[in-house]
């Protein structure tokens, strides 16, 4: 019976600690592995250069359970006479912590179209007549479908397959009719400058470039916000300029949850710059903030393009 159950406790995915005396009687490779030590240093040495950790060595002498962090790892431990058990819960953690943001990040995606709709829809309610109703209605009917995409293909960043080379200026007057209610209340416009093609999933960046855009009529202090494409030795970059009090800090706010301190406030859940970072990886790219001279600017990045280096490589060959 005593071989069994010695085999048993080698073979167990869950860490075995036996202690007598104060002392470690034997662990099991599993035990070994999640508290960092070596079993044969350890057997018959006092407990706590086993478990290096006092909590732990003071569930030991009270039993019970609880989870505890040790050495980057979150473990449920369970405590009974001579005998400590240890579960590994770190990916647990890790997944469950990774599905709250990922629903958080959905609401937002959700919420941004959702709320412009229904601008639209009290528009036309009130009163809205010719062009301007068949241009709300059009709108409205985009809209509609990229919440459709967004549905069906959850969650956006997972389908490099929805990327196509397009025009930055194909964005444009999208969101200019779509954020037309933020820029009325604010008496502020947009200047574009964007002649540049990229190669990206357009959904995502028109979402990323309309986090960016609100944020600026949100929190920015001029009228004028601006919209510029630049080519880089690395790509093209695309961002976002808006007049304010200079940042001192940019990659706090790229956190989930974090907001600036102009922020107290404006509503808002600290996701726009998260769900932003989120999206330019998805095609290869950097999101960032920059301070300027009487302003801030946001913006991300896109990778050359396979093409375009091929080029850039044959230019710049010596003759």
């Amino acid at each position: 019976m005593g071989t069994l159950l010695h085999n048993a406790w080698e073979a167990a995915r869950e860490g075995v600690l036996l202690f007598q005396e104060n002392r470690v009687v034997y662990l099991n490779p599993v035990a070994a592995h999640l508290l960092g030590v070596e079993r044969e240093k350890v057997v018959g040495r006092p407990l706590l250069l086993a478990l290096r950790d006092h909590k732990l060595e003071a569930l030991c002498r009270v039993g019970g359970e609880a989870t505890v962090e040790s050495r980057g790892r979150t473990l449920w431990i369970k405590a009974r006479p001579g005998i400590l058990l240890l579960w590994d819960q770190t990916e647990e953690k890790n997944r469950l912590e990774a599905l709250e943001e990922s629903s958080r990040v959905l609401a937002h995606e959700f919420r941004t179209p959702v709320a412009g709709m229904l601008s639209l829809l009290e528009a036309l309610q009130g009163g809205l007549r010719g062009e301007e109703a068949e241009e709300a209605l059009q709108l409205l009917y985009q809209e509609t479908q990229r919440l459709r995409r967004l549905v069906e293909d959850l969650p956006l960043t997972k389908h490099p397959g929805l990327e196509r080379t397009f025009a930055l200026e194909e964005l444009q007057g999208r969101l200019e009719r779509f954020l037309a209610p933020l820029l009325a209340e604010k008496s502020a416009w947009i200047r574009w400058q964007t002649p540049h093609t990229v190669r990206a999933n357009p959904d995502a960046v028109y979402q990323a470039l309309l986090n960016l855009l609100d944020n600026a009529l949100k929190y920015g202090s001029g009228r004028e916000i601006q919209v510029v494409s630049e080519e880089t030795a690395e790509g093209i970059r695309l961002e976002v300029r808006n007049e304010g009090e200079p940042l001192k800090e940019f990659e706090r706010l790229f956190q989930p949850g974090q907001r600036g301190v102009h922020a107290a406030n404006v509503r808002g859940t600290g996701l726009g710059l998260a769900l932003v970072r989120r999206l330019a990886a998805s095609w290869g790219g950097q999101a960032y903030g920059r301070p300027l001279e009487g302003g801030n600017a946001f913006g991300f990045t896109f990778p050359l393009q396979a093409e375009s280096r091929g080029q850039q490589r044959a230019t710049s060959r010596p003759v």
